[in-house]
């Protein structure tokens, strides 16, 4: 799990959104709340970090989904 959540940490603010929301539409692996947890958690330390460059085309991208 924690190799998992390593990796995760370090693709792109979208490619996390896009794996936490595929995550919550698969019924196996939306049972485990922990795990979801710990991504969204991870995904909003890596958004507060980012430039506001990768900001501003995260938010662009999180309007089309």
């Amino acid at each position: 799990m924690e190799k998992r959540l390593s990796v995760f940490r370090k693709l792109p603010l979208r490619a996390q959104l896009a794996l936490i929301n595929s995550t919550r539409d698969n019924p196996v692996l939306s049972q485990n709340k922990e795990y979801i947890e710990n991504l969204e958690r991870i995904h909003t330390e890596c958004f507060n970090l980012a430039t506001p460059e990768q900001k501003i085309a995260y938010e662009k991208a999180k309007e089309s989904l």
